[in-house]
C-alpha cells in the first residue's frame, strides 16, 4: 500500500502486541502504532498528538536504566466509534503507598516537564491504574473518538 494515497478510514481494528522492555524494540512498537493510527484515518495533527501520547506512555519504561517491567503490551482497538489505546506494563510489584509503579515512573520530570501531566492533558480520556489478579499489570489507557468519514 502506498503511503501517499488517501485512504478510507477503517471501521474496525485490533492490534495487540506484547514485547520485552528492550530499547531496541521500541522503534518497532512505535512504527506499528503509527501505521494503525494512519490506517484508522486520523489526520496529520490528530495522528501526531496520538503518537506523542503513545511515545510518552512507552518511552520511559524502555530506558536502559529502567528495569521495573519485564514486558509491555500495546493494544489499539476501535470500539463503538472510539479508538482505545491501552498500554499494559507487565512484571512489576506495586509502588510505594499502593500506587502503580507506572504512576511513579511517569511522575518523574524528564526535561520537558512531567510525562504524566502531558498524558492527562492529551486529547481524549486518560486512565491510569493497576489490574488485580494473577495476570495483573499496571496500565494506562487513552480513548479518543475515531475520525468521521468524509
Amino acid at each position: 500500500m502506498e503511503e501517499t494515497k488517501s485512504q478510507t478510514p477503517m471501521s474496525s481494528m485490533c492490534l495487540d502486541v506484547t514485547l520485552p522492555c528492550e530499547t531496541r524494540l521500541l522503534p518497532m512498537l512505535r512504527e506499528l502504532a503509527e501505521r494503525a493510527v494512519v490506517y484508522l484515518g486520523f489526520h496529520a495533527d490528530e495522528r501526531d498528538a496520538l503518537m506523542r501520547s503513545i511515545h510518552q506512555a512507552l518511552h520511559t519504561v524502555f530506558e536502559p536504566d529502567q528495569t521495573t517491567y519485564a514486558s509491555v503490551e500495546l493494544k489499539l482497538v476501535s470500539i463503538a466509534g472510539d479508538l482505545r489505546i491501552r498500554v499494559r506494563y507487565i512484571g512489576a510489584a506495586a509502588g510505594a503507598e499502593g500506587q502503580p509503579a507506572i504512576e511513579q515512573i511517569l511522575s518523574q520530570p524528564d526535561g520537558n516537564g512531567v510525562p504524566l501531566e502531558r498524558l492527562r492533558g492529551a486529547l481524549g480520556t486518560f486512565t491510569l491504574g493497576c489490574e488485580v489478579g494473577v495476570d495483573g499489570a499496571d496500565f494506562c489507557e487513552l480513548t479518543v473518538p475515531l475520525p468521521e468519514e468524509s
